[in-house]
């Protein structure tokens, strides 16, 4: 009995040694636990560290970044808002103009009694006015005859701010012949809008924030003194952006261009645009913007025709074409389409029928072609043969083409 009792007590002490070993290990090992989670966590609380920091970096950078966006949006808007303005006040001085009593033409007023007297009625008064608008209205010493041209309030071509004057004194006319014989600033801003063609109906709905109002001075009556000044500086921006895109240094460079058979140009191809929306407004007629501005397009794609017929396609067309293209009051969409058909030439199938339902459209267009053609003294064989096809598609006798184009 002693023996075992002896022999429990020594296995009582393995047992208590082997407990305490065991209760060491485990103690070491949940240590080395301990440490490892503590490096783990100290790796993961390192990570989100740099996470956070480099969160922090980016939401900066992307907050400066968009702070120097809104700071360039700001200045772009800034410098439009300027121009706008610099153009507007060329428009105001070739309102004054127009609307003053030019020698040996008289006011508006004694204009539009003039053609009215002479044919008979106010549709025919009209269409005579842009006919002779078109053959006459761009010539230089037309121009000049204007007078005070160098008291201009900014530095721009001559033939530029005289061209805005003749197009103004064609609309106050026509604004006369509707019987809108008092000065007002609807009529003002009426005249104004004119200016831009097919893009008036655009330019009138935005800014008036009513996308469905009716283009008529009526309207425009409705309209509160801010919103008619808006309505003004929107056409002051985008005359600016016709006649330069980035500003009056370009409008500067345009001026042995536009000194010539491009000035003619664009002021022939753009005043039946003009008439259309004078008419519209001053006369109640029914405008059609989008097929005013498909036939711009069309006008665009005959003078490339005209530009490839001979079998050449000169950088100087290419030139031209872009300039005259800029000219144009049409979307910004299709303006980038009509680029393409410059940059990449083809001939281009013309919608006729649509050219000639209004014979001074057809007229218009004619007179462009014969100037282009004729502008260097040399006729292109093939460019006469092109100028008498597109006449006859018009509807004109080849009388009356070689009468009005003045040649054989």
């Amino acid at each position: 009995m002693g023996f075992i009792k002896i022999n429990n007590l020594l296995n009582n002490d393995k047992l208590v040694d082997s407990l305490k070993k065991g209760s060491q290990e485990l103690i070491n090992k949940t240590s080395e636990n301990i440490k490892s989670n503590q490096i783990v966590n100290n790796i993961i609380s390192e990570v989100k560290t740099k996470v956070e920091t480099g969160i922090n970096v980016l939401t900066k950078k992307n907050k400066t970044e968009e702070e120097n966006t809104e700071l360039i949006v700001k200045e772009e808007n800034k410098a439009n808002e300027e121009n706008g303005n610099k153009m507007l006040q060329i428009i105001d001085w070739a309102y004054k103009k127009a609307n003053g009593n030019i020698p040996g033409l008289g006011t508006t007023s004694e204009m539009a009694k003039r053609y009215l007297e002479k044919e008979g009625s106010v549709t025919k008064a009209v269409e005579s006015m842009i006919r002779w608008q078109i053959t006459a209205a761009a010539t230089t010493g037309f121009v000049s005859s204007l007078g005070g041209l160098a008291t201009m309030p900014l530095t721009l071509p001559a033939n530029i701010a005289g061209v805005i004057a003749i197009q103004l004194r064609m609309i106050g006319a026509i604004a006369e012949l509707g019987g809108y014989n008092e000065n007002s600033e609807e009529k003002k801003t009426g005249m104004y809008l004119c200016l831009l063609g097919s893009e008036a109906g655009n330019v009138l709905s935005k800014t008036a924030g009513q996308f469905t109002i009716k283009f008529a001075t009526a309207s425009l009556k409705s309209l509160p003194g801010s919103v008619l000044t808006q309505i003004n500086q929107a056409v002051g921006f985008r005359l600016f952006t016709k006649f330069g895109n980035t500003g009056l240094v370009n409008i500067n460079k345009l001026i042995p261009i536009l000194g010539g058979v491009v000035g003619a140009c664009v002021d022939g191809l753009s005043t039946y645009a003009i008439a259309k929306t004078a008419t519209a407004l001053f006369l109640n007629e029914q405008i059609d913007f989008e097929k005013q501005e498909l036939i711009e397009i069309e006008k665009i794609k005959l003078l490339l025709n005209m530009a490839l017929v001979d079998g050449e396609y000169e950088d100087n067309e290419k030139a031209l074409l872009i300039t005259i293209t800029n000219s144009l009051n049409i979307s910004d969409k299709n303006r980038e389409n009509l680029y393409t058909l410059i940059e990449y030439p083809k001939t281009q199938k013309i919608n006729f029928s649509l050219l000639k339902q209004d014979k001074v459209l057809a007229m218009s267009i004619l007179s462009v072609l014969s100037r282009l053609i004729q502008a260097d003294g040399i006729i292109h064989p093939a460019e006469l043969a092109y100028l008498k096809i597109v006449g006859k598609e018009l509807g004109f006798s080849q009388e009356e083409i070689a009468d009005f184009c003045n040649i054989s």
